[in-house]
């Protein structure tokens, strides 16, 4: 599910206006932004207007300019085009929407319809899109509930609001003794983002807490390898005692939930992590494939010694995409995942979008995960493992030298070499300068025959954008 999807069609198409004048530079004409936004230039110009009187309230944080041909966005250097989004998804009426479903359980439909300014029958109609776009959650709102397995629901609303940034601003005796109880049970301390999201999770618990009727089937299911677990044993008792205060009785699926969450997303430090790892079964569902992916990455480094800091940080990071994948189905879209890849085509000097979609196929059949292309999770997992490759590239990357030997006049010759080192020094773990004598190189770039055994790329025009793409591909090849 991506944000945008929350917004009316109008809002949407606004929201990717600005995206795309970020991604081009902050300025393009409206004939292709037109065409990138698949409408005609007449409805540009009226997103265009609309956009200007709304960005009034930003005064010169945010300036939309038109001149008849070009569109310019020019921002403050303390000022993100995400202010504007989360304004746009607050007035949201879907969002609205989600929001009622979550304080109040249930929607009253002719008092929201005219909170929302709209017919009963357009919130029927809105009601009918969520279900759309919660049909990955395996969600529904139904006669107007929210319906599902509650673990799916509290991590769907946990996603929602944590990008939203709706985090828990004042704190409670009640919640502050609970954030305390976790920290001295567990043995743990929590950071200050760690802090919020556990705050979070517990602002949502506290409102679905005595919901009737809740479903626990999968998590029970799924749940089992992990009763032994020693910190779901120590959280248990902490789960009884912090919410015995309530009015209804705390079933040990409460417990489950919070197991899940404390793996799930992101609260456990390294340092943290590595103790619980010294104790946790490594024979559990996501233990073995935390090993399973981790022997396959250092395999593909080889014959390169990884360095053990380097290899527990990539275990790390794995336990703590795998809990998620595991427990959970379903993801809210936050970034554009084309723009990731293709960043990382830019700077890495490996494919590892390969290996990505390899580790993404050994986890799922381990966890038998059927493919599903409206599970967005599972795309991104993917990108989340081309994240854990990045940083390790980054720390212990083969240095892959490229040499330029170039034929012409000096004057063409430097602004080649130069235009070269500028593609290619982006690439991590990449060396490029022009040849020496009693240099030794993986790769050389030249426009005459050389006779050398070496690798020589062969160019006959300056600075096509085809070379370019076929120098970083022996690039990657070597570093493979």
């Amino acid at each position: 599910m991506r944000f945008e999807e929350l917004l009316e069609k109008k809002e949407a198409k606004q929201i990717g206006l600005l995206k795309n004048l970020v991604m081009t530079g902050g300025k393009q004409p409206i004939q292709e932004m037109a065409q990138r936004l698949q409408v005609t230039k007449k409805s540009v110009e009226t997103y265009v207007e609309d956009l200007q009187l709304f960005l009034k309230r930003y005064k010169e944080q945010c300036r939309l300019v038109y001149d008849g041909y070009y569109l310019a966005l020019s921002l403050a250097p303390e000022f993100s085009v995400s202010e504007i989004e989360n304004q746009f998804y607050q007035e949201a009426p879907k969002f609205q929407i989600l929001v009622t479903l979550l304080q109040e359980r249930e929607i009253a439909f002719v008092r929201v319809s005219q909170e929302l300014q709209i017919s009963e029958s357009s919130l029927s109609r809105k009601i009918k899109e969520l279900n759309l776009l919660l049909k990955e959650f395996d969600l529904t709102i139904w006669q107007g509930k929210m319906e599902g397995e509650e673990a799916q629901i509290r991590y769907f609303y946990f996603q929602l609001l944590w990008y939203m940034g709706n985090s828990v601003e004042e704190v409670s005796g009640r919640n502050q003794r609970y954030v305390e109880n976790i920290e001295r049970g567990l043995d743990i301390q929590l950071r200050p983002e760690a802090r919020k999201r556990v705050l979070l999770w517990l602002k949502i618990t506290k409102l679905r807490l005595n919901v009737p009727h809740q479903k626990f089937a999968r998590l029970n299911k799924k749940f089992q390898p992990y009763l032994k677990d020693p910190m779901y044993q120590k959280l248990k008792q902490i789960v009884y005692r912090s919410f015995g205060y309530y009015a209804v009785e705390i079933q040990e699926e409460e417990a489950m939930l919070h197991f899940c969450f404390l793996l799930s997303m992101s609260i456990l430090s390294e340092a943290e992590f590595h103790q619980y790892s010294l104790v946790r079964s490594r024979f559990t569902p996501t233990g073995l494939v935390d090993t399973l992916l981790l022997e396959n990455i250092l395999r593909f480094y080889r014959p390169i010694k990884v360095h053990h800091e380097v290899e527990a940080l990539c275990y790390y990071y794995l336990a703590q995409i795998h809990p998620q994948l595991y427990f959970f189905k379903g993801d809210i879209e936050v970034y554009n995942r084309e723009n990731i890849w293709a960043m990382e085509q830019e700077l890495s000097s490996r494919d590892m979008r390969g290996l990505c979609q390899k580790l993404l196929a050994l986890a799922q059949e381990s966890f038998a995960l059927p493919e599903d292309e409206q599970n967005s999770l599972l795309a991104m997992t993917a990108v989340k493992y081309l994240s854990v490759l990045a940083i390790l590239d980054f720390q212990m990357n083969r240095e892959v030298r490229v040499g330029i030997h170039l034929k012409m006049e000096p004057l063409f010759k430097n602004a080649t070499i130069t235009m070269l080192i500028l593609h290619l020094k982006s690439l991590n773990g990449v060396v490029v300068e022009e040849c020496r004598e009693n240099q030794t190189y993986d790769l050389i770039i030249s426009n005459e025959k050389l006779p050398t055994h070496k690798t020589v790329y062969y160019f006959s025009e300056l600075g096509t954008k085809y070379d370019i793409a076929q120098i970083k591909q022996l690039i990657r090849n070597l570093s493979s």
